[in-house]
């Protein structure tokens, strides 16, 4: 198991926002975390980072205890974040962006930005733009690549395609399953619960920061109380 985290309790003071969420993701998967606004999606995907502190429970990365690790160590130790907002260097290009994602590397990572332009080629002929002046799918494609930079294991994104198109959504869907397919373990919290249950492996349903429903995807698809509840069904 790339990642396994157990009964985590956490928040931001007073109540916590998590009572015990359970969340395992293997390596080459797609895991999904969708419920209600308030249900601790994002949340759980802050604690995996590291940046907000686990009260109780614990979190596992290939083997190793990283429940008390800093962020910065957990970068290390491969694991990408993007937050869903101030995702990126706006004043910066887009090849500074991805450069700036790979602030921990000493060796050459050309080979790695010339592998993120071909996984977003719409970034190829935007390379030495300034990337605040970028449609919104585009500042994400920037987000999403600098975060590649450092070649992770398990990569976390928050929210991913709110705000933007239909055609950019398939868009961020389609470099969200070839990321998975290179061996990279995904996870995302989505509010577009339906569509991203599509390409989910596993999906994690929350609710008053537990897990309500956690199933492969397509069962959930096709679970009619998560439909009726989640869904629109």
């Amino acid at each position: 198991m790339l990642i396994s985290a157990t009964n985590l309790i956490a928040g931001y003071g007073g109540e916590p926002v998590l009572n015990g969420v359970n969340i395992e993701l293997g390596s080459g998967r797609i895991g999904v975390i969708v419920g209600p606004n308030g249900a601790g999606k994002s949340t759980a995907l802050k604690c995996l980072f590291g940046l907000i502190k686990i009260d109780a429970g614990k979190v596992i990365l290939n083997g190793d205890n990283i429940t008390r690790v800093a962020p910065d160590r957990r970068v290390g130790l491969g694991i990408a974040y993007v937050p869903q907002e101030h995702n990126i260097f706006p004043s910066l290009t887009v090849q500074e962006n991805l450069e700036m994602g790979a602030f921990i590397r000493r060796d050459d990572f050309s080979d790695v930005i010339e592998r993120t332009f071909e996984l977003f080629p719409p970034l190829q002929q935007k390379r030495f733009d300034v990337a605040g002046q970028l449609s919104g799918g585009q500042r994400q494609m920037v987000a999403i690549g600098r975060a590649l930079m450092i070649e992770p294991r398990l990569l976390l994104l928050d929210e991913p395609t709110v705000g933007l198109s239909p055609a950019f959504v398939q868009d961020i869907i389609d470099r969200i399953i070839a990321i998975a397919k290179s061996g990279i373990g995904v996870l995302v919290v989505e509010q577009n619960a339906k569509r991203a249950l599509e390409i989910a492996d596993t999906g994690f349903v929350l609710a008053n920061g537990r897990n309500l429903y956690t199933d492969s995807g397509e069962n959930l698809l096709n679970n009619p109380d998560v439909a009726k509840s989640f869904l629109g069904a």
